[in-house]
């Protein structure tokens, strides 16, 4: 697979955990929501891609920590 961003082939997979934070004044007051998964991000640009897991998603959608 090649890099969305560059076309570079030199990319790596990893394994991340976030904390995502709702953006805002009043995201400071809503909790934040962790994703576990796996990044590819691109060794020559730094271009990263991932996938948030639907619990996560629905609760992102939602404005709510899980």
């Amino acid at each position: 697979m090649l890099c969305k961003s560059c076309g570079s082939a030199n990319q790596g997979e990893f394994s991340v955990e976030m904390n995502i934070h709702f953006s805002g004044y009043n995201g400071l007051e809503k909790p934040t929501v962790w994703v576990f998964s796996d990044v590819l991000i691109c060794l020559n640009c730094g271009f990263a891609e991932f996938s948030v897991a639907k619990p996560e998603l629905h609760a992102l959608a939602k404005g709510v920590a899980i």
